[in-house]
């Protein structure tokens, strides 16, 4: 049995890869905002295992307790081989000049792209040390970490950290009794929220919005199954980690 933890489950890529995860080997452990009453129901019509955590992720403090419910659910799997985490929650706004963003927002954008990220894998890690089996962190990046535009400060910052951590993780884990594979990856353009989101902003405050709103209409960007479908086949690489950066699926 393996067990994977998602964040950000309720929609978009989360959602794929937890439908497409869904299965008698796996038990999927949920994370988000708000519960996903479709993914709940369909795994319940299959029989297979899924646990779903509704859980604001801003509330940083609280995250050590959640944790400790979700480890409490996979901990009773008797056969456990392997457990895999993919950080992929994350916000796009505030999307505007830094002067025009409130101290509210970027705090908001930091707490979920970057410090959450970074504490749910503090508690991973702390919880899966002694565990000798095969042990998986996927972070969902992007590529705004490196191609930067105006308006997306906090959100390519926030990316960029998350870059520089996992990579520092990866590090960490190489000298390790029972490491964790880590990896970063850029998913690529996709028609998310996130992308509806930027496609709906004032071309004052993002200068660069009609671009988005052609590469729409021509149909160039991802669907959310296809990019989980990719993300998923380099989850389960045999290779997984030997690069901490992956910038293309």
């Amino acid at each position: 049995m393996k067990a994977i933890i998602i964040t950000g489950a309720s929609q978009g890529i989360g959602e794929a890869l937890a439908n497409q995860l869904l299965n008698e080997a796996h038990h999927i452990c949920c994370i988000s905002r708000t519960s996903n009453p479709k993914l709940i129901e369909r795994a319940k019509q299959s029989s297979n295992k899924l646990s779903y955590f509704p859980f604001d992720l801003t509330r940083l403090n609280e995250i050590d307790q959640l944790f400790a419910e979700v480890f409490a659910a996979i901990n009773a799997e008797s056969k456990l081989d392997a457990i895999y985490l993919i950080n992929n929650a994350g916000m796009l706004s505030p999307v505007a000049p830094i002067e025009l963003n409130s101290a509210t927002s970027i705090i908001e954008n930091v707490h979920v792209n970057l410090l959450a990220p970074m504490i749910i894998t503090s508690n991973f890690i702390r919880l899966t040390q002694e565990m000798n089996i095969d042990k998986r962190i996927m972070n969902i990046s992007s590529a705004s970490a490196k191609y930067l535009l105006p308006a997306q400060s906090c959100y390519s910052t926030a990316k960029a950290g998350l870059d520089s951590f996992s990579k520092s993780i990866n590090l960490e884990q190489s000298g390790k009794q029972y490491p964790v594979k880590v990896a970063a990856v850029y998913p690529g353009m996709i028609d998310t929220q996130l992308q509806a989101e930027i496609r709906s902003t004032s071309s004052k405050l993002f200068p660069y919005v009609e671009q988005f709103k052609q590469l729409a209409e021509a149909g160039q960007l991802q669907t959310p199954d296809y990019t989980a479908e990719k993300l998923i086949e380099i989850l389960f690489r045999h290779d997984f980690g030997s690069n901490a950066l992956i910038e293309e699926l």
